[in-house]
């Protein structure tokens, strides 16, 4: 088994960006963060491809839903329907990352590894359970039906064996 090349993610403060609103300026700008003056504030995502859009989206839809819920107003029937299948889409596919990046905990040589202790610490689970997990993953190859999605055309895509 081959260990991928890791490129680090660039810090926000090395990539400050900020979106546009025609005729206002920000009232404040932290990093990528940016505070109006009509009380709206934005974040803006820096991402490569067509995977990443996707989680911006559906994340955008749970937003959208919470500051809906939040208001107090009657939920439109299309915010419904549109909120409960993007969030179900979101929760799949971080559960697919968050799998990945378990096994990616555990590469590399003794030093570089995250132990299970560490593992169960980071996602709130029993270091016994984490193994488990751990071995179905890695071992027995049933990882989550994401995996593919997640990994496609990159060097992670055959590092484990998968059972489809």
């Amino acid at each position: 088994m081959t260990t991928p090349q890791h490129h680090p993610l660039p810090s926000p403060a090395a990539e400050p960006m900020t979106a546009s609103r025609p005729g206002m300026e920000p009232r404040e700008v932290f990093g990528r963060t940016a505070y109006w003056p009509d009380g709206v504030r934005t974040y803006t995502l820096a991402y490569h491809g067509s995977k990443q859009g996707q989680i911006a989206d559906e994340a955008d839809t749970a937003i959208l839903a919470m500051d809906a819920i939040q208001s107090g107003e009657p939920l439109e029937q299309k915010l419904i329907r549109d909120g409960l299948r993007d969030i179900r889409r979101l929760k799949q596919r971080l559960a697919a990352i968050e799998e990945e990046l378990m096994l990616a905990a555990r590469e590399g040589d003794h030093r570089d590894r995250m132990s299970f202790r560490d593992l169960g610490e980071a996602i709130g689970q029993h270091h016994t359970t984490v193994k488990e997990r751990y071995d179905r993953l890695a071992v027995e190859g049933r990882t989550h039906p994401l995996r593919r999605w997640l990994t496609e055309r990159t060097p992670r895509a055959d590092l484990y064996p998968t059972t489809d």
